[in-house]
């Protein structure tokens, strides 16, 4: 028993983002016992349990059981649609492809170093505590701040490619799409896997970096909910959660003094008209709706004229779930071909390690597609021979 309970207290402190050292001091011990402890070699009193689950926000039962890790995916979707997007994308096998497609494409079965070396990747700690963090929106807007910073983004820049600065960052980034234009995006984290985003590609590519952007936030800031008891969980658009998930967003992508400056300095006293709209929307690489909503709650825009502009972007747009001049997709399909995971699927493809068939279906492609796209490959690679 000593061993599961230390187990799970390893477990649940990485979970939270907590180091060793820092967790060790926090129990008043040394770090050779608390390792001793996590190890299962040392057993650990009732008393410092107690404090354990205090610290980490669990249950004392939790560190009794002895149940495989189980990905929570935290859903970001239309209100309406959280309840089907279970069943559409199969949660439970959607958990364990998130690391399984990196395992089986590049036979990592065989190669548990570079897996555990991968897993390694660090993580920033931001965890949230409610009572700790009285006001969670403005800890969500520190934290972009921070994470702006931390990435040498600055506050006033936009981000050229979030999809690319992500992924340098150990983030495992799928693109796929799905039919409901409704489901937005998920995220998943373990200790195995790290951090894991998936954003729907049937989506405009403004609202999937937006998606991103969000389920990121979820995983700097909720890292705990991440080690639920169930595979999914959805939350309402109103939760504390969602709601400091789109503050760290919106902060992350359009900071506060960039907008500021760049309004000033191209807008100024003038009336705002729909094109200034576009030309903010466009230089910050987001949504016509975002750039209104940022615009608003800034205050550089009044209620009246974020009525009127928002009225006049929905009687341009014929479809609401087109973007009003759109990005050009160009930069994220540059990234995605040079990815980590593409990368691994092309060695997979090349080295025949998995079928055609499972190539397509992680990619997003039909069979036809998929079969072209490995024909390019393999040219690409006998040019290179040659």
């Amino acid at each position: 028993m000593k061993e599961v309970i230390g187990n799970n207290i390893k477990k649940m402190r990485e979970i939270a983002g907590i180091s060793q050292e820092a967790f060790a001091e926090k129990l008043d011990v040394s770090r050779a016992t608390l390792s001793a402890i996590e190890n299962g070699h040392v057993a650990i009193d009732s008393s410092k349990l107690l404090q354990i689950a205090q610290i980490l926000g669990r249950p004392v039962s939790d560190f009794f059981e002895e149940k495989a890790e189980a990905l929570a995916l935290l859903y970001r979707a239309a209100e309406d649609a959280v309840v089907h997007v279970a069943g559409q994308l199969g949660a439970d096998e959607h958990a364990e492809a998130v690391g399984d497609q990196y395992e089986e494409a590049l036979g990592l079965a065989a190669n548990r170093r570079r897996r555990a070396l991968d897993a390694l990747l660090p993580a920033p700690e931001y965890s949230y505590f409610p009572e700790v963090h009285s006001r969670p929106q403005q800890f969500a807007s520190q934290v972009a701040a921070s994470e702006r910073e931390r990435l040498g983004l600055g506050q006033r820049d936009p981000i050229e490619n979030i999809f690319k600065l992500l992924d340098e960052q150990g983030v495992r980034i799928f693109r796929q799409g799905m039919p409901n234009h409704e489901v937005y995006g998920l995220s998943a984290f373990s200790p195995r896997y790290g951090l894991c985003v998936f954003v729907n590609q049937a989506n405009t590519l403004e609202r999937q970096t937006f998606s991103l952007a969000h389920e990121y936030g979820h995983l700097l800031m909720h890292r705990s909910f991440y080690q639920a008891r169930k595979p999914f969980a959805g939350l309402d658009k109103n939760h504390e959660m969602e709601e400091m998930a789109q503050t760290f967003a919106a902060n992350l992508l359009v900071p506060e003094l960039g907008l500021r400056e760049v309004f000033m300095r191209d807008v100024g006293e003038n009336t705002i008209g729909i094109e200034d709209i576009v030309f903010l929307k466009r230089y910050f690489r987001v949504s016509v709706d975002m750039m209104l909503r940022r615009l608003k709650d800034l205050r550089l825009i009044s209620q009246a004229d974020y009525n009127h502009l928002l009225e006049e972007v929905n009687k341009r747009r014929v479809d609401e779930t087109k973007e009003l001049a759109p990005m050009s997709s160009e930069p994220v399909e540059a990234w995605e071909e040079l990815s980590r995971f593409w990368h691994l699927a092309r060695k997979a493809a090349l080295d025949e390690l998995v079928s055609l068939g499972k190539l397509a279906q992680w990619l997003g492609l039909n069979v036809v597609e998929m079969r072209k796209k490995i024909q390019e490959w393999q040219k690409e690679v006998s040019f290179a021979q040659a």
